[in-house]
């Protein structure tokens, strides 16, 4: 089975057709959930980005500690956007495939998971990492999330 066939048989499920045939506004509920989802991963990594740099007001503060305390955010974060990021796919799976902003953002994804939980957690669990490995992780990290959200948000252009 090609993607294109999967991306249609998930686009013909019951699911889809349930979902497609609702008002408006639950499609926008899904949007909302969304946007919630990036911003509750996005705001504990530019926090804990700007520690690893020596930036913010919190360079007195232990970067385990700030690290450790917005991790779940991280998770809750991602969980919200793969939820909803079902609801918003399935009923129109097909007009994805073609779009080269939908197929960024899986990959801008796909690597910012694998730096996430390899190099950054690594980092952020030493209270002293060494300096120019912290700033270009938290350069990286930015960059990645900042692209998965930018490519999501040009995927309704392409």
């Amino acid at each position: 089975m090609s993607v294109l066939e999967l991306f249609k048989f998930i686009q013909t499920s019951e699911l889809s057709r349930f979902v497609g045939g609702q008002n408006h506004l639950f499609g926008a509920v899904f949007q909302l959930i969304h946007i919630v989802g990036l911003i509750l991963i996005l705001s504990p990594v530019t926090l804990v980005s700007l520690r690893l740099v020596g930036l913010g007001s919190l360079r007195e503060q232990s970067l385990v500690d700030i690290a450790q305390s917005t991790a779940k955010l991280i998770w809750i974060g991602l969980g919200l956007l793969v939820f909803s990021g079902i609801f918003i796919f399935i009923p129109a799976a097909t007009n994805y495939y073609p779009n080269f902003a939908f197929w960024a953002k899986f990959l801008f994804l796909a690597i910012a998971l694998v730096v996430h939980v390899t190099l950054y957690k690594k980092l952020t669990s030493i209270e002293s990492p060494n300096l120019l490995v912290a700033r270009f992780t938290a350069v990286l990290v930015m960059f990645l999330w900042l692209a998965v959200a930018f490519s999501a948000r040009f995927i309704g252009f392409v």
